[in-house]
Formats: C-alpha cells, structure tokens, sequence
C-alpha cells in the first residue's frame, strides 16, 4: 500500500472511487436524491480544485487507487476508502496524513462534514460533533449530516 500525493493524471480514478463509494456506502442510508447529490457534488472539477488550493492524497494498491482525501486550510473533505478495503486502517492512515498536512501548515484544529454513515468513524478519531444538521435536495428531501471538528495540539 502506497500513499502519495494527487496528480492529474488520477482524476477519473478519484471521481470513480468517490461515486462507487457513495453508492454502496450511502445507498439504503440515504434516498436516491441524495446519494446522486453527492456524486454530483464530487465534481471532477472541485476535485482538481480542491488539490489546487489544499493537499490531497491518495492510497494506491498495485497501481489501482483504493482511498482519497483533501484538506483545503482547515477543513477536510472527500475522505473515500473502497468498500473492499474499509475497516483494515486506511481511513485512519489517510486521516493521520491530513492531520498531519493541517499541522504543519499552523492549523490546531480542523473540521469536516460527516455524513450518517461516516460518523461512527470519525467518532472514533476523536472528532467532536458539534451540530447535527441538513440540507434539501431535489424533491424537497433531506440530506442529513454532521458539523465536526478535532484539536490537533
């Protein structure tokens, strides 16, 4: 397992894991109007945006991207690990490497959006919620999830 920084050249690779992530991650969790908000909200575009402005990185197993995430100042976002590799550590890997990124830059605290089926984990990362809260969607349906951030130092 190899973690290394974005390149343009894992573009498409990004924007598969993050909607093949959501879809079976979030499908039966949220309905079909927010699952396909987020996969519209990863943009290929915000994805190279993001990595303009902030650090993202990705996991690589034998040439096949299998994790994400950025951190843009203080916020993280698009944390994605493959269903297939979920539960050996890589989040963890992946987030110790953003933390890490915030850090160096000054930042003692950081933030991020959970969503429902992402809290647990970032529960168990020492990530405080500060607010549970929503947005609508197409169809006037909700797309619940949760403020939360962490002290580094």
């Amino acid at each position: 397992m190899k973690i290394r920084e974005f390149r343009k050249t894992d573009l498409a690779a990004v924007k598969g894991l993050a909607d093949e992530t959501i879809d079976i991650c979030y499908t039966g969790v949220y309905c079909a109007e927010v699952v396909q908000f987020f996969k519209d909200w990863h943009t290929k575009e915000k994805i190279l945006q993001n990595a303009a402005d902030g650090f993202t990185i990705v996991l690589e197993q034998s040439g096949r991207i299998v994790g994400t995430g950025t951190i843009v100042a203080d916020e993280i976002a698009r944390v994605f690990v493959n269903p297939e590799f979920q539960k050996r550590g890589f989040g963890k890997l992946i987030m110790d490497k953003l933390e890490g990124k915030a850090l160096s830059t000054g930042a003692g605290l950081v933030k991020l959006d959970a969503s429902i089926p992402s809290k647990k984990f970032y529960d168990l990362l020492g990530y405080i919620t500060l607010e549970k809260t929503f947005i609508e969607v197409e169809n006037n349906k909700r797309l619940d999830f949760y403020k939360m951030q962490k002290n580094l130092i």
